[in-house]
């Protein structure tokens, strides 16, 4: 398998970038919502532990995936066409954007509420409650996108491989043998 893409297929490169923020996004998903409501603060402070270096994480396979599309390789021929390749074309933009905006209001988050004191560096004062900062209403409604949108692009990927069985997931998993 290649390095790079071709017409019909994604090469092991962006196979890579896909599989591993994937599977980020799904535990930065889990985490999200396991600190959403009222939560012992230590228990806050640990799973931020995990939360935050995986956010990081998603920022830079994002923008190395960018790069890597832009400099080095091209996406393969779309399935669909017309207003299907559009909304397709749409959906994956909006993820892109989405995890953007989700890192940046994160990073502000923290850097704002002085919060990485409390959950790096062992400081004593009590973690900050973040909704007193404006940036966790982007990084709340986001998430909330995020899933929505993540839902969108799994049942388009079933939609396309069980229904259309037009081989969209044989385009982005490992070929066999």
């Amino acid at each position: 398998m290649s390095l790079k893409s071709t017409p019909t297929r994604y090469g092991n490169v962006a196979m890579a970038f896909h599989w591993l923020t994937a599977l980020a996004i799904i535990a930065l998903m889990v985490t999200g919502q396991m600190m959403d409501g009222p939560i012992e603060a230590a228990r806050q402070i640990a799973i931020l532990q995990w939360h935050v270096p995986m956010g990081l994480a998603v920022l830079v396979l994002t923008l190395a995936r960018i790069l890597w599309w832009v400099i080095a390789d091209r996406h393969p021929d779309p399935l669909g066409s017309g207003l299907q390749a559009l909304a397709a074309k749409a959906g994956h933009a909006a993820l892109y954007v989405l995890l953007l905006v989700m890192t940046i209001s994160g990073v502000a988050l923290m850097a704002l509420s002085g919060a990485g004191e409390v959950v790096f560096f062992g400081s004593s004062a009590p973690l900050p409650e973040f909704t007193d900062y404006l940036p966790r209403i982007p990084h709340g409604l986001g998430s909330k996108l995020m899933i929505a949108l993540v839902a969108l692009h799994i049942a388009a990927a079933i939609w396309h491989q069980r229904f259309k069985r037009d081989g969209a997931m044989t385009r982005i998993l490992p070929k066999r043998g």
